[in-house]
């Protein structure tokens, strides 16, 4: 039987106030946070707890923007505490896997830098974020939108990620037998 590890993402901007003597629009940050908390982040988390508690197989990964984990901190401190409960819960069969990003959901990896700086700042922010709330280090790496280059996996790999999760694309692996390609298989940068 095939293993399907599922796979979401949890971000949230800071949206900018539309009024030009504020910068962010903290009402409305904090408004569209408490609703979809409400209505998603909290009930979905602790279904997941539940179903990882009752189905040893079951695997999840999730991954988290900085600002996300933020406004968490900021607007609903229950949803830190059901993602803690959720990472807790899947330890005993290694079920739930928090994946490192850049901090703030950014295209920093594409910036002309060649040494990625930026990149490699956001990525350690996160990290600490990662270490702070949660005790962990993750291994495995996402980019903003699934992007992949090799020169963002070449940095990746650099800084000690062992994987990294990205989209297919039809100009990234071409076949030599002119044959479809799993979407399963796994290529080194």
């Amino acid at each position: 039987m095939p293993i399907v590890t599922f796979y979401f993402q949890l971000h949230q901007p800071f949206r900018l106030h539309p009024d030009t003597d504020y910068f962010f629009w903290e009402e409305k940050n904090q408004e569209v946070f408490k609703k979809v908390s409400e209505k998603n982040y909290v009930p979905a988390t602790q279904m997941f707890t539940r179903v990882v508690k009752d189905c040893p197989s079951f695997k999840l990964c999730l991954s988290f923007s900085g600002t996300f984990l933020e406004q968490a901190e900021k607007y609903d401190r229950r949803v830190i505490e059901a993602l803690q409960e959720l990472y807790s819960a899947g330890l005993e069969h290694n079920q739930v896997e928090f994946l490192e990003e850049t901090y703030y959901h950014s295209l920093s990896g594409l910036f002309a830098d060649v040494k990625k700086r930026e990149f490699i700042d956001q990525v350690a922010l996160h990290r600490q974020k990662m270490k702070a709330l949660f005790g962990v280090r993750p291994t495995s790496f996402r980019n903003t939108e699934l992007m992949y280059n090799n020169d963002v996996a070449n940095v990746v790999a650099d800084m000690g990620y062992r994987a990294i999760l990205c989209e297919q694309r039809d100009d990234m692996y071409m076949p030599k037998d002119g044959g479809l390609i799993s979407p399963n298989a796994v290529f080194k940068a």
